[in-house]
């Protein structure tokens, strides 16, 4: 059953609280959420759908590409073949900037042009562009010549290098110097072909760049070199002019003139300690000179042969005179003789003593000689020498700038030389890894990677579709939005009832159609009656007629609290429901023995006079005007016990409204009330005609008919905004026409699907 639990119903004159203390922030609610997706699955898989129907067709229609890979090492610090017994430095940085920048040169125009040149591309159908939808329109703004001017040749060129560059990929693997070139094709050998001549071309790029910068280089040396060359020759005769103008020969590096000062210092050094010495002997001769001291203790004396071998003889001759003196005595002749040996000997000993110190003044006053002959040498060219100072700061400064020069010029041609060495000898600085090989299984379309992701892209947008279709969707789908847009209470929910057991229940009348009299029978027989309008009475057991009851039981509970006679049944808009609604509840209450009156107020669409008794030729328009007696216009149910009062359509559309705010219409439900303890009218809607409106005041209770999925929020709005004057009068609202097997996605306690345990059976379907 669909209607509100509650032991007591909200008081009529109470609205519905729509906030309480303690209010808190509203949180997500998963249910609601999941809810919404499955009451709008439809939403969620439509893009779903889309997306995968153009992925399966572009998967079927795209061009099947095969990818080869090959890994090139970028390598800073490759060692040069020149310089074999160490690595050096390339001029690549090992920064990410650099590896980065290599690249980027990999793919660059040059390296791709080589590529195109090598393999010639410009003649391969793949790389020939396709023309397209637009082309004609572009050649309308383009020159007769070409993009500036350029040969056929050279626009075929740029083309493949252009298709090409957007074949390739070039990816560095992660902070290494490792870098992945993959180029795709429609051939997976052509892929692996031009994925190598792209690694290839990209070494050559490389050595012809440093080739170039080599060149480039020792052209630049050369010219350095020759000028170098011709300052080193200058600043060299400056140098030889300037000495020899200013008499500056060299000799072992020095001049000539500071070379002789050099040897003339080291020989006066020698000969003033030559003359020392002299000196020091000749001294030492004077002082024993006038001591009267032996001569003999001279240092030349005692180194001397001869006087060493004469005092040998001397001694020998003194030891045979004291031997023979001794022996013979002083006077013996023997003895004199040897006594005047030794008087000869010694005389021979001191001439040669004499002899001695004569040559040791000699020597002294050759010494002093040498000298002085040396010291005034040395003067003379120390004289020379301070003239020619000046003239040898600038001989000095001049030879630095020759040396310089020279040190220069020696340099630059050693780098020259260098530089010419590595033309022929340039290594590119990385080197191939891994060569491509040729690819098994084609890279592009990816077919199952396309399809996923365009699955789960529609399912994603279709979520957020659903949940935005959902949002401004402004329709009644549930009893609490009814209940919170209205501010008065939900009473239940009527559900739809299946167009296949309408039909099976309007064919069980056929057989009584023939009975049928429509000038002796106003009121159709139960049989020939729309089935609908009497479901609730008919099928007891169904959500529809437990509905009604849950209506029933609310108007019973209103009774007890104050005195209802009169209940009106009545929508904002036509079509939602209200007289199948007002004619079941109708008959819902006269089984419970209650004398009840359902009156037709829609005198300008009177469908339920159409659809109970269509041959009625009198009814509340009549009655409330006076042509006939209420007797005549009354009609009886005898199977339920209820009361009709019809209403034939009138052409006066004035008199109807005019009726309907008469005291007439007053004074007929005052005489109505005294016959009858309950009144059902079922009245024209709020919006487009007044005559709900009038007939609202005159209604003890109202009842609001709204259609479910159907009636905007705008719409009951505005029906509850019209009954402002009567709102205290207003039960409660009811949704028709209510889908069971949606509804249970918006409010699933209130569904079908809370009552099935206990066995009521649902209606048979969810047509309307």
């Amino acid at each position: 059953m669909l209607q509100r639990n509650f032991d007591q119903a909200y008081p009529a004159t109470d609205p519905v609280p729509t906030s309480v203390e303690g209010w808190k922030a509203p949180t997500v609610d998963l249910r609601e959420m999941a809810r919404i997706l499955r009451r709008r699955w439809r939403a969620v898989l439509a893009p779903a759908a889309a997306l995968g129907a153009i992925a399966i067709i572009y998967a079927l229609t795209a061009t099947t590409l095969y990818t080869a890979n090959s890994t090139v090492l970028v390598d800073p610090r490759r060692a040069t073949m020149i310089e074999t017994n160490q690595t050096t430095p390339t001029n690549i940085g090992t920064d990410d900037a650099t590896i980065e920048s290599q690249a980027l040169l990999i793919q660059s125009v040059a390296t791709v042009q080589r590529v195109v040149d090598r393999l010639k591309l410009t003649q391969d159908d793949e790389f020939i562009p396709k023309p397209g939808l637009l082309d004609p329109i572009k050649k309308l703004f383009k020159s007769s010549g070409g993009p500036g001017g350029l040969s056929p040749a050279e626009i075929a060129r740029a083309n493949a290098v252009d298709m090409l560059q957007q074949r390739m990929k070039v990816t560095r693997q992660g902070t290494t110097f490792l870098v992945d070139i993959a180029v795709s094709s429609e051939s997976p050998s052509k892929a692996a072909t031009i994925a190598n001549a792209v690694a290839s071309a990209y070494f050559d790029e490389q050595v012809r760049a440093k080739t170039d910068a080599n060149k480039i280089a020792a052209k630049w040396l050369g010219g350095q070199i020759d000028d170098l060359k011709n300052r080193v020759v200058v600043s060299e005769k400056a140098v030889a002019d300037y000495r020899a103008a200013n008499n500056l020969s060299v000799a072992q590096g020095v001049t000539v003139n500071d070379q002789q000062i050099t040897d003339l210092n080291n020989k006066l050094i020698a000969a003033r300690v030559q003359t020392a010495e002299a000196r020091a002997k000749y001294d030492q001769v004077q002082q024993l000179a006038k001591s009267g001291a032996d001569a003999g203790g001279l240092n030349a004396a005692v180194s001397s042969d001869m006087v060493s071998k004469l005092r040998t003889q001397y001694a020998d001759i003194a030891k045979n005179d004291a031997d023979l003196t001794s022996k013979y005595g002083p006077r013996h002749p023997l003895v004199a003789n040897v006594r005047a040996q030794l008087k000869d000997t010694q005389k021979l000993i001191n001439e040669e003593l004499r002899r001695i110190i004569e040559s040791t003044k000699h020597d002294y006053e050759v010494a002093q000689s040498r000298e002085a002959s040396l010291q005034d040498s040395f003067d003379k060219l120390q004289g020379v020498s301070t003239t020619s100072g000046q003239a040898l700061v600038r001989l000095h400064e001049l030879q630095r700038e020759a040396e310089a020069n020279r040190t220069l010029y020696e340099s630059y041609l050693a780098r020259s030389k260098e530089t010419t060495a590595q033309e022929s000898l340039e290594l590119p600085d990385s080197r191939i890894v891994s060569m491509a090989s040729v690819p098994l299984f084609p890279s592009a379309p990816k077919s199952k990677l396309i399809l996923g992701l365009a699955v789960l892209l529609g399912l994603g947008a279709g979520i957020v579709l659903a949940f935005l279709i959902d949002y401004l969707d402004g329709k009644i789908k549930t009893l609490e939005q009814a209940e919170t847009i209205t501010g008065v209470p939900a009473l239940a929910a009527l559900p739809a009832i299946g167009a296949r057991e309408l039909a099976t229940r309007a064919k069980r009348g056929r057989a009584e159609l023939g009975n049928y009299d429509p000038r002796t029978m106003r009121l159709l027989p139960p049989s020939l009656q729309p089935p609908l309008m009497r479901y609730a009475v008919e099928e007891p057991g169904t959500f529809f007629a437990e509905a009604i009851r849950a209506v029933r039981l609310s108007i019973q509970r209103a009774r007890k609290v104050a005195p209802v006679k009169v209940v009106l049944v009545t929508s904002g808009l036509e079509s939602e429901g209200k007289t199948t609604f007002a004619g079941n509840l109708a008959l819902s209450i006269a089984t419970l023995g209650i004398k009840t009156l359902l009156i037709d107020a829609d005198l300008r669409n009177p469908g339920m006079t159409r659809a109970l008794c269509p041959n009625a030729d009198a009814g509340l328009f009549q009655v409330a005007t006076g042509e006939v007696p209420l007797e005549h216009a009354l009609l009886f149910d005898r199977s339920s016990g209820l009361s009709i009062l019809p209403s034939p359509a009138v052409r006066d559309v004035d008199v109807i409204t005019e009726l309907m705010f008469s005291e007439q219409m007053a004074e007929t439900l005052e005489r109505l009330k005294s016959h009858y303890e309950l009144i059902i009218i079922d009245s024209p809607p709020l919006i487009p005609l007044v005559d709900g409106r009038a007939l609202a005041e005159l209604a003890d209770r109202i009842l609001l008919a709204t259609a479910w999925d159907r009636t905007p929020r705008e719409v009951v709005q505005h029906t509850m905004e019209l009954l402002t004057p009567v709102h205290d009068r207003i039960l409660g609202t009811v949704l028709t026409q209510v889908d069971l097997s949606k509804i249970r996605f918006y409010d699933y306690y209130r569904s079908s699907a809370y009552l099935k345990p206990y066995g009521v059976p649902a209606t048979a379907g969810a047509t309307r």
